[in-house]
């Protein structure tokens, strides 16, 4: 059986787990807690731990964030675990900023997958898809021998399957109100969640917060006796180029080092400020190497995300496609379509969005505008149909053009309506981005069957 085919029957075993990212949580079980990831973590002699592992969370930022840092110590052996995946799978692995082979995936799957035969007889239990991931990982980062693991929480921090890691370095980006069925409907409840990351005597770095979000997150470090660092101790110029229709942001750090940021918007500043003091941070306290700045700027100038504010020239037009989810995201991608010179009244929007995520609150943001927009939705089980999304907007009485049932058909629509010089923005989540660049770049992503 060759690789391809033995892969495809790996997703297909995979995708028979229970998976809260793909279909519908309402809220967190009473019950739940990490005493099953630790039961999985033993029986493979504790893969999460006596590593260099650098742990993030955040509601906004986290996924930029984990990938800058990765780039940035990128002379080392770099192992990265991210969620969710644009187009493949194998994209939530990499090692050295490149996603894990089919072939080095199935190996480590045969491996792993033992498990859920072990917690069937042991504890009358299967692990759910993202604890598996979660133990793939790190199984993978240990015997691939990476120096440094790069860990990005999947949801909330204090309760996330990732948070039995010894982590050397916390790093808490933006907080917003995300999620609040699970982790809580005010601030200081989710910062509570985001801060339970922070290890004892852990260096935290923590991104630009809300006073009182901060100040919770310092007085939760204090307790544990972690010293306390800001993103805002970088300092940082930039300035927005357009070369061949082709931006980046052109970045000094302490008026003295000059690289190329791919990832556009005030908020990828912000995230960039944040990695940076994270990979300063972290050669501090290992005191094996000497930083190299021109070094880190260098490696961060090859990183690329899909689906963050992507800006693509496809035929005459320019389509935007970003993950932006709630008010805040919103607002931040307003502002970088404003640096671009787009004109904004302009602007034809496809929206869609993910259970969990508030749709009032992210077109909110952009009202004042009178967009058209299409509404669609991805392929994914815990979508938001476009009718729901109808009702959630009833008040802010929007110029609706069409209701879509995916996103082929909204791109479609978009295309036949939009003039010369105008633009399309893709937005709602990453899943909406992410189809959307599938279809402008040609790309055949992976399709499940979920059970």
């Amino acid at each position: 059986m060759n690789q391809e085919l033995i892969y495809k029957n790996n997703i297909k075993s995979l995708m028979s787990l229970t998976n809260f990212e793909y279909n519908k949580l309402k809220r967190r079980d009473p019950g739940f807690h990490l005493d099953r990831v630790n039961f999985m973590m033993k029986k493979f002699d504790y893969p999460n731990k006596n590593k260099d592992f650098i742990h993030i969370a955040g509601s906004k930022g986290k996924g930029s964030t984990s990938n800058l840092v990765s780039y940035g110590l990128s002379n080392k052996k770099i192992g990265l675990f991210t969620s969710p995946h644009m187009h493949k799978l194998t994209e939530r692995i990499k090692i050295n900023n490149k996603s894990i082979s089919e072939k080095l995936f199935n190996f480590y799957f045969k491996k792993v997958w033992k498990i859920v035969e072990i917690m069937e007889k042991e504890i009358d239990q299967k692990p759910t898809f993202f604890e598996f991931m979660t133990l793939l990982a790190l199984v993978i980062f240990r015997d691939e021998k990476v120096d440094i693991s790069v860990i990005e929480v999947g949801l909330g921090g204090r309760l996330d399957s990732t948070n039995v890691i010894d982590s050397n370095l916390s790093v808490i980006t933006q907080i917003s109100k995300d999620h609040t069925n699970i982790l809580g409907d005010t601030l200081i409840k989710i910062s509570n969640e985001k801060g339970g990351i922070i290890k004892p005597k852990t260096p935290l770095i923590i991104s630009k917060q809300l006073e009182r979000v901060e100040k919770n997150l310092e007085n939760i470090a204090k307790r544990k006796n972690s010293e306390i660092y800001h993103s805002s101790d970088i300092k940082i110029i930039t300035k927005l180029v357009n070369i061949n229709d082709n931006f980046s942001q052109n970045i000094l750090l302490k008026n003295k080092y000059k690289f190329n940021l791919n990832l556009l918007g005030d908020h990828q500043i912000e995230n960039l400020k944040t990695a940076l003091k994270a990979i300063e941070v972290f050669y501090q306290y290992k005191k094996k190497d000497k930083l190299d700045w021109n070094l880190v700027g260098d490696n961060i100038s090859k990183a690329f995300m899909t689906g963050r504010c992507e800006v693509i020239k496809y035929g005459k037009h320019f389509w935007i496609a970003d993950g932006a989810q709630n008010n805040k995201s919103s607002k931040a991608l307003i502002s970088t379509i404003k640096k671009l010179r787009f004109d904004i009244n302009k602007i034809i929007w496809i929206y869609g969005a993910s259970d969990g995520h508030s749709s009032f609150e992210t077109i909110r943001a952009i009202k004042k505008y009178s967009p058209k927009i299409i509404l669609t939705k991805s392929r994914l089980p815990k979508a938001k149909s476009p009718s729901s999304i109808v009702k959630e907007l009833k008040n802010l009485n929007l110029d609706i053009i069409e209701l879509t049932s995916n996103t082929s058909e909204a791109f479609k629509l978009a295309k036949s309506l939009v003039n010369t010089k105008d633009c399309i923005v893709a937005f709602g989540s990453l899943y909406i981005a992410a189809e959307i660049v599938e279809l402008l770049k040609n790309i055949k992503p992976e399709k499940y069957t979920y059970e």
